[in-house]
């Protein structure tokens, strides 16, 4: 019996997890880039965006309740349809406590290029090249490379075998310790 195969990856994976069919199927397919953005309704672009935003901010710090409060100033929508947003942004990215350690590297890096372009537009180089040098920090550019061999890699005792004049049939060969 061989795989079954699917159309799209995010069919695949709801099979995979058993996962029932849902509201936020359209946009894991969009995330999976088998849907495109032009290819939504304009109300699930809208709610697209929301979901984005309400993520940006989650992601920046910020409170649920100022998130809920956003939405519905800028959006014109209702509390309950906020919460939702909120909950739902957090179900297709993620909760941010779980985010990688590479995304945060790639966010730090960007900020600190970010610092360093505003500085260098007002002229003041001392600030611009301490932000440069964070950059790569974080980039890890200024971490050594691991070039050559390991000194601790020797220093772990070894087991040699010495045979002697071995046929098969005669006595085994001994093992010696160098430790002895």
């Amino acid at each position: 019996m061989g795989i079954q195969k699917y159309k799209t990856k995010s069919a695949q994976l709801k099979k995979i997890l058993k996962i029932e069919e849902s509201e936020l199927d359209i946009y894991y397919s969009y995330y999976l880039n088998e849907v495109k953005f032009e290819d939504l309704t304009s109300m699930q672009q809208e709610k697209l965006e929301r979901f984005r935003k309400a993520w940006s901010w989650y992601s920046q710090g910020r409170t649920k309740e100022m998130i809920v409060a956003a939405l519905i100033k800028d959006y014109k929508i209702e509390a309950r349809q906020a919460e939702y947003d909120f909950k739902a942004s957090i179900m297709i990215h993620g909760p941010k406590d779980e985010v990688d350690k590479d995304g945060r590297r790639v966010a730090s890096v960007n900020y600190f290029d970010m610092i360093s372009q505003m500085a260098l537009a007002d002229k003041n180089f001392h600030v611009a090249t301490i932000a440069r040098e964070k950059a790569d920090d974080a980039a890890g550019l200024n971490d050594k490379e691991n070039e050559g061999l390991n000194p601790l890699d020797f220093m772990k005792p070894a087991k040699i075998v010495f045979i002697a004049n071995f046929e098969p049939g005669t006595r085994s060969p001994q093992t010696i310790e160098l430790d002895e």
